[in-house]
């Protein structure tokens, strides 16, 4: 049977996340209900992808016995609360990063899912992209050597009311939970020193612009840079001792990797629709593991587990008060 979606939101990301689900075979994937809001949005949304329930009120979605499965592709700021009701009405929930604004908030979706035994995870796709995949099996061959050093950058620029309404926290957790995401496959399992942070904050208190140096064991390092203001090359290089991988612009949605200067170009799916996310149609590879878990009975992905956003977010917040951002951290 097919896993019935509900998408909460009508987000630029949400836009992109149904045309990537209606590029996947009807037996495996349907999305039957969008909510929002504002009631003609939804209504908008349900017209133009040819949804059958269009909801003006989270709480229906939530109380839709139809759903398997919620995609919550709010504003920033209402990733918490929307989560949190999906989960107290048993939903499992697939929420866009970042999962929460502060550490509390991310302890209290974890216990809940796991008091009512529901799937939850954050939607961190550029993991499972194939880019992504290419790239850990290189480094698990090891064609670089022993790693020693990410460099990776994120920036595009923003008014100060944009950052306010997409960010609810700045560059680092709009833009620079990537880097930081990746750093952690990478290096860890494991809890780096913040090294060294610089950056600006907006009027209203949120960080425009993050340098940030990561420090893990054995002398590896990840250094990264996030930017609202300007545009950066949103590239990722990771060094070894015996060469280098290159993830290219957009190093989280990437058309083409480089090992040790073999240029290897991905595959990416036609769409009906134009995405408004460049190569955002790789989508699909997250919406497919989702299934995969829920099949399997699992309740969250080994590949982006609970435990890995949890111990990110303390990382996020730790960066974000060291830039002197105390907006939405308690």
């Amino acid at each position: 049977m097919a896993t019935k979606w509900g998408i909460v939101g009508t987000s630029n990301i949400s836009h992109d996340f149904i045309i990537s689900i209606n590029t996947l075979p009807r037996t495996e994937h349907l999305v039957t209900a969008i909510a929002s809001n504002n009631i003609a949005r939804a209504q908008d949304f349900a017209t133009q992808f040819e949804i059958p329930k269009a909801y003006g009120s989270y709480a229906l979605m939530a109380n839709d016995t139809e759903v398997d499965v919620v995609y919550v592709g709010t504003l920033n700021e209402h990733h918490y609360s929307v989560t949190r009701l999906m989960l107290e009405n048993s939903k499992n929930v697939l929420c866009e990063i970042p999962f929460c604004q502060n550490i509390k908030q991310v302890t209290e979706l974890v216990q809940l899912a796991r008091t009512k035994n529901v799937f939850l995870m954050e939607a961190m796709w550029m993991f499972f992209t194939p880019a992504f995949t290419i790239l850990k099996e290189e480094i698990d061959k090891g064609v670089i050597g022993e790693l020693l050093q990410i460099i990776s950058s994120f920036g595009t620029p923003m008014t100060e009311s944009l950052i306010r309404q997409r960010n609810s926290g700045g560059s680092i957790l709009e833009l620079g939970i990537f880097s930081i995401y990746m750093s952690q496959i990478i290096f860890g399992p494991e809890k780096p020193e913040i090294f060294g942070t610089c950056g600006q904050l907006t009027e209203s208190g949120f960080d425009k612009d993050a340098s940030v140096v990561l420090k893990y064991s054995n002398g590896r390092i990840s250094t990264f840079f996030s930017h609202c203001k300007v545009n950066l090359p949103n590239e990722a290089t990771i060094f070894g001792t015996q060469g280098n991988i290159k993830l290219h612009d957009p190093f989280w949605s990437t058309s083409k990797i480089t090992v040790n200067g073999r240029d290897i170009y991905i595959d990416i799916p036609h769409t009906k629709k134009e995405t408004r996310y460049q190569n955002s149609v790789q989508l699909i590879h997250e919406i497919k593991e989702v299934r995969n878990c829920l099949l399997k009975g699992l309740k969250e992905s080994s590949k982006v587990s609970l435990s890995l956003s949890f111990e990110n977010a303390i990382l996020l917040e730790n960066i974000r008060k060291e830039l002197g951002v105390t907006i939405n951290l308690f």
